[in-house]
């Protein structure tokens, strides 16, 4: 899997975003990935070479994303005063768990 894939993926899952939508929603998916994974390096700007499972992340990311801005995953609904939640405010729980930040000692 690459980025190429992902967006072809993600692309042909919801056939109602244009690929300018999917390129944004990748990129916002993959600062999550980076912020979490690598908090404290900013030279990191992609997935390195060997961790090409972790576009699984990004695309989980991605359907998330697209679920969220349509309500499809709210965690609890309320109708006549419209109140809907969700499992955490800006990523779900469960994805973000998936993750383990990288730290190592200053050099």
């Amino acid at each position: 899997m690459n980025e190429t894939t992902v967006k072809i993926s993600i692309a042909l899952k919801f056939p109602h975003l244009s690929m300018t939508d999917v390129d944004e929603i990748y990129e916002m998916a993959l600062n999550d990935y980076l912020r979490i994974v690598y908090p404290f390096d900013k030279s990191i700007v992609d997935i390195p070479v060997g961790h090409e499972r972790d576009y699984s992340w990004v695309k989980a990311r991605m359907i998330d994303i697209v679920e969220r801005s349509g309500c499809s995953s709210a965690k609890a609904y309320s109708e006549n005063g419209l109140s809907i939640s969700f499992s955490s405010a800006y990523i779900t729980d469960e994805l973000r768990r998936q993750l383990v930040g990288r730290v190592g000692v200053p050099k």
